[in-house]
């Protein structure tokens, strides 16, 4: 699959990734060795292989999830930096783009 430096900048642009001029024909050319590689593992023919369970068989034990009126917010939200009619506050993460 040959990938163009349009493409390269999309990919660019989507991961908020700045890539330097200089390593760009590098990076298009690791980039379509990996998709060359991709398209020959979907050539094998996978049908009759049956999955693999998980290495761990175990499974994850955890706690069950009930609900516990016990818990003292206010104690809590003493230890927050901002707070509101008992909500924390937190700082806005919206970005804006340019």
């Amino acid at each position: 699959m040959k990938i163009s430096e349009e493409t390269l900048n999309n990919i660019s642009a989507l991961s908020k990734i700045k890539i330097d001029d200089d390593i760009k024909p590098k990076l298009i050319e690791d980039l379509e060795a990996i998709m060359a590689m991709v398209d020959e593992m979907n050539k094998i023919d996978t049908d009759k292989v049956e999955p693999m369970s998980h290495p761990i068989g175990d499974a994850q034990n955890l706690r069950e999830d009930i609900s516990d009126k016990n818990i003292d917010r206010d104690a809590f939200q003493k230890h927050a930096p901002k707070t509101d009619d008992g909500f924390y506050l937190t700082p806005k993460v919206i970005e804006q783009n340019d």
